[in-house]
């Protein structure tokens, strides 16, 4: 396998900017995420490093090889990268079956014969479909599909896979199981991987790091962890996750405390940041309900304006300094008004944009 490193990568569409001087690397064997939002420029990075379109100034470097150098022109085409890329759309052939699907794709490397039948067998027991090899795509289901897409991707052995939301097509439940089989599937084979997906809880769950896109830039990379718990601004802490996202005035005092006044003046204990207007962020799974022991800062009475039922936990709509949050609980409250605590610690202090 191999590792990816991008160096002040941009791309310009006439005056419009997709990408604008990105640089990250992905390490050996691992599975990096770009996240983000329709029109940020993970497509668009994901399509420079196969070769599918080409940038306007940077480079990128998978290994040892110099793939693209905006300043000496290099720039090598698709199908001289070794890359593997599978898009939403698994793009089976119709007429050929699973095993012929996976045998043209070595055929237009010219993997002939006993190699070819050994790659076969081997990449479609890795997927769980060795069964179905001599089945053809409209027999079997969108779940099978996808795997057959990913085998006949792996087949050929790339350096680095690339995948384009491979699993946007499947329904819900479906999604969750082959989140979970293509984690375990990546950890087996060991690729170094690069995923590209705007759904939140994919990332999360599959990624070793994510970095978050924003506008053509990188907003944040990290580990699921810290991009969960430690976003870098509004746009991370919003985007990932919901937060709850309060307009304050914060205000320094001795001792290196501050305070946060909301709207209609109730004032909160937060962590220092910039005096003056501020944006704080809390989870809603992180807003405490009821008399829970801890510290007696940042209690109110909140009033309950709305509540959802979502199986596991139900979700309240809660009124405080003239601000609408939300509060996911396991408790079940009928109460027209609530006890809560916003923990000091799991408010985030931005400046305000």
């Amino acid at each position: 396998m191999a590792s990816v490193a991008v160096a002040n990568l941009s791309r310009h569409f006439g005056r419009v900017v997709a990408l604008d001087d990105i640089s990250f690397s992905v390490a050996d064997g691992e599975f990096l995420t770009l996240l983000g939002p329709s029109g940020c420029g993970k497509s668009t990075t994901l399509a420079a490093l196969a070769g599918l379109d080409r940038p306007t100034k940077g480079t990128i470097r998978i290994g040892d090889r110099i793939l693209f150098d905006g300043a000496s022109g290099v720039f090598v085409d698709a199908q001289f990268r070794n890359l593997g890329l599978m898009f939403q759309s698994y793009a089976l052939w119709p007429h050929m079956t699973v095993a012929q699907n996976l045998d043209f794709t070595l055929e237009l490397r010219r993997i002939r014969g006993a190699e070819a039948k050994r790659r076969i067998d081997e990449t479609l027991s890795l997927v769980d479909m060795i069964d179905f090899a001599d089945r053809y795509p409209g027999e079997l289901s969108g779940g099978q599909q996808q795997r057959v897409a990913l085998a006949r991707t792996l087949v050929y052995q790339p350096e680095i896979l690339l995948l384009d939301e491979p699993l946007s097509n499947l329904d819900a439940k479906l999604r969750d199981r082959a989140r979970i089989w293509l984690g375990e599937l990546q950890k087996r084979t060991g690729v170094t991987t690069v995923y590209v997906t705007h759904d939140q809880a994919e990332a999360l769950a599959l990624s070793d790091r994510i970095i978050v896109m924003n506008k053509g830039r990188i907003a944040q990379i990290g580990t699921p962890t810290e991009i969960y718990e430690t976003p870098s601004d509004v746009f991370v802490a919003d985007f990932v996750g919901a937060s709850n996202l309060i307009d304050a005035e914060l205000a320094l005092q001795p001792g290196g405390q501050a305070t946060a006044r909301l709207p209609n003046g109730e004032i909160l204990r937060v962590n220092p940041g910039p005096s003056g207007p501020v944006t704080l962020a809390i989870r809603p799974e992180k807003i405490v309900i009821g008399e829970d022991g801890g510290p007696p800062d940042n209690r109110v009475v909140a009033k309950v304006l709305a509540k959802s039922y979502l199986g596991a936990r139900n979700l309240y709509v809660i009124g405080i300094g003239g601000q609408r949050l939300r509060v996911e609980t396991n408790a079940g409250i009928d109460a027209t008004e609530m006890p809560i605590r916003l923990p000091m610690e799991s408010i985030r202090v931005y400046p305000r944009a």
